[in-house]
């Protein structure tokens, strides 16, 4: 095998052209001393602004929200010595390298001193972008920070643009060998990289399939075959179910709204609740900020959620593909909604208060209490008309046996659909008791002018409070009740707020899964059952970590309820079914994890598409820009190495 290795420069014109002429001789000699010089002071200029930046920094108080000013003049120096470092240098302007091997020749023209300039001028400008949008304050920009964006921005603009222009001027660049291995032509490259797009394109469709014409033009008669829904009087009952509980919070934040008393003298306004009514009138919800925003948020959604109810109702006559999305589509969005407002709701009623009338607190019990049931009855009435909008496959192969199992399902799915709710309501009422001995107060008095001690407090001059000892004895004043009141600490609100909520999603959980059961009868198969089943099982398991890790510690006020039975069953139960259904329909997993897989590849391949597709339209605009003349034959003698 033989190898043979060329390498020639070629520098300007007046480089290569050797005139026996002293004047011409002196002239040569004159333009390189005048460039030494030029690329030796901009070296010194750089270095000088880089050093007086530096000193002045680390000398001198700058404020933190002016920093962007010396970085950039650091920035401008490092640019002034890469510059000069290039004129004073003189790389050449072609560098050719020819590589010859088992008698085939390839060679590559790169204009090595544009490249030079082209990087160091695109290095300073994404540096200086990165660096002026990153340092100072995020809320306002100094005049720094706007002059190196700008500065960047242009620089790199400028770039681009010269880069283009002084293409044009390296004609031999254009009929040279670039980038191949057979003398390809910069038409030729355009044309593989087009070829190459084309077989990036037809993976990209291969691990991601999309939906064929044809297939759209036959969609309108697939949204209008009609299907028929199992167990529809399930359905119908769920959502008149879900109907009497929107009546009923309603109702009951209405009439809470109407007796609540901030005063003997006045009622409370709507965005307030008496005093001492929750252990927080602020918290960080989903839906809601205020404790108090509860109210404005169960008069508002639940007449929509009735309306709604009723626009089931009416889709559920004659049902067909289109009716059983669109249903699912409404049922889904509001129980995502019920969803997210039931994480708030448990945390406002594990927080009442003891300073309450049995109605008050009764009223604000059914007004918050539903809110987990709407959100399992709406999602498993979206999840069932999903799945039942999909064509069901005929199965002849009907046993007393398979009757049987049904039977005894859908008799257990009703059973821990009951089972979940005394739960959840005995296990919200143990936790609200439990936290209600750890406060009974919303607001801490303690420094409160009247619960102060005077004997020990004092304010200096400049307004400014101070405790200090005294040898005096002296008989205390007596201070209001308020000043022993006792607000909730963060860490006892933080452990039982998780305990409760992960509670809370294994008892949706629950319900999702016995109500789906209900709904769906005879289509249920391993598959359908792997979601409920993750959800059930991961619910259990969170919430055993957060009783463990949490409320373990405290004493808990069970107050006759059988707390500890009850969570004890529903939450094994609960593990236990969750881990069968996952293991059941592991196939929808790994079915799940090759589409995810599948996915990332082709954002990989669009995103190769798009940078070919670049590469392609840069090579187009090169060759309408680059109209030059054929090259004239040049006689080379390039050094030649034999391996």
């Amino acid at each position: 095998m033989g190898v043979v290795v060329g390498v020639s420069r070629e520098g300007d014109k007046e480089d290569a052209i050797l005139i026996p002429d002293q004047e011409c001789d002196q002239d040569i000699v004159k333009k390189n001393e005048i460039v030494v010089f030029t690329g030796f002071s901009l070296m010194g200029i750089g270095a000088f602004i880089f050093g007086i930046t530096v000193l002045i920094w680390s000398t001198t108080y700058i404020p933190w929200h002016e920093t962007a000013a010396p970085v950039l003049c650091i920035i401008i120096g490092i640019f002034v010595i890469f510059h000069g470092l290039i004129v004073y240098f003189q790389p050449p302007k072609i560098y050719s390298l020819e590589v010859v091997i088992n008698g085939k020749q390839s060679s590559s023209i790169l204009p090595l001193r544009q490249i030079l300039v082209c990087m160091t001028n695109i290095s300073c400008g994404i540096t200086g972008i990165i660096t002026m949008c990153t340092i100072g304050p995020y809320y306002f920009w100094p005049a720094g920070n706007i002059i190196g964006l700008v500065l960047s921005i242009l620089l790199l603009l400028v770039t681009c643009i010269s880069a283009l222009a002084s293409y044009s001027k390296t004609s031999k660049l254009i009929n040279s060998h670039i980038l191949n291995y057979s003398g390809t032509n910069i038409k030729e490259t355009a044309a593989i990289t087009r070829e190459l797009i084309s077989k990036q394109v037809e993976i990209f469709s291969n691990l991601l399939p999309l939906p064929s014409v044809q297939s759209l033009n036959n969609l309108d008669k697939v949204l209008k075959q009609p299907r028929l829904l199992t167990n529809k009087p399930v359905h119908v009952m769920s959502i008149l179910l879900a109907m009497v509980a929107c009546i009923a919070m309603f109702s009951a934040q209405l009439w809470d709204i109407a007796i609540s008393e901030c005063d003997e003298e006045r009622t409370c306004p709507f965005n307030q609740d008496p005093d001492d009514t929750f252990s927080r009138t602020v918290l960080y919800g989903i839906v809601g900020y205020r404790v108090s925003d509860r109210k404005i948020i169960i008069l508002v959604s639940t007449p929509i959620a009735f309306l709604l109810c009723t626009t089931l109702l009416l889709l559920m006559r004659g049902t067909t593909v289109l009716r059983m999305l669109l249903s699912g589509l409404i049922s889904l969005g509001m129980g995502v909604f019920f969803f997210l407002y039931s994480l708030d709701a448990v945390q406002y009623i594990i927080l009442l208060g003891t300073k309450l009338s049995n109605l008050s607190f009764i009223l604000k019990l059914v007004s918050m209490m539903p809110i987990p049931l709407l959100a399992a009855l709406f999602v498993a009435f979206a999840y069932s008309n999903i799945i039942q909008s999909m064509e069901e496959k005929k199965d002849d192969k009907s046993s007393k046996v398979k009757t049987g199992l049904l039977s005894i399902s859908i008799i257990l799915s009703i059973l821990f659909f009951f089972l979940s709710l005394a739960t959840m309501t005995t296990s919200n009422l143990v936790i609200m008791s439990t936290v209600q001995g750890h406060w009974n107060t919303t607001k801490e008095h303690t420094w409160d002018v009247e619960c102060r001690d005077n004997n020990h407090f004092r304010y200096d001059d400049y307004g400014y409070g101070y405790r200090y000892d005294t040898t005096t004895t002296s008989t205390p004043e007596s201070k209001p009740d308020k000043c022993y009141g006792k607000a909730l600490d963060w860490l006892v609100q933080d452990n039982f707020t998780l305990f409760s909520i992960c509670h809370l999603l294994m008892t949706e959980s629950f319900l999702l899964l016995s109500v789906f059961v209900s709904m769906n009868g005879r289509r249920i198969t391993k598959k359908t059952l792997f979601l409920p089943g993750l959800l059930l099982f991961a619910a259990a398991t969170s919430s055993i970590i957060s009783f463990f890790s949490g409320i373990v510690q405290y004493d808990i006020q069970t107050n006759g309820f059988p707390f500890f039975i009850m969570n004890s069953i529903n939450t094994l139960s609960a593990l236990v079914i969750g881990f069968i259904f996952v293991i059941t329909g592991g196939s929808v997993f790994i079915s799940f994890l090759i589409i995810v897989f599948r996915i990332i590849l082709s954002i990989l391949v669009f995103s190769l598409i798009l940078i070919m597709t670049t590469f392609d339209a840069l090579l187009k605009l090169a060759t309408l820009t680059c109209k030059t003349p054929k090259p004239c034959n040049v006689e080379e003698q390039p050094a030649v190495a034999t391996a």
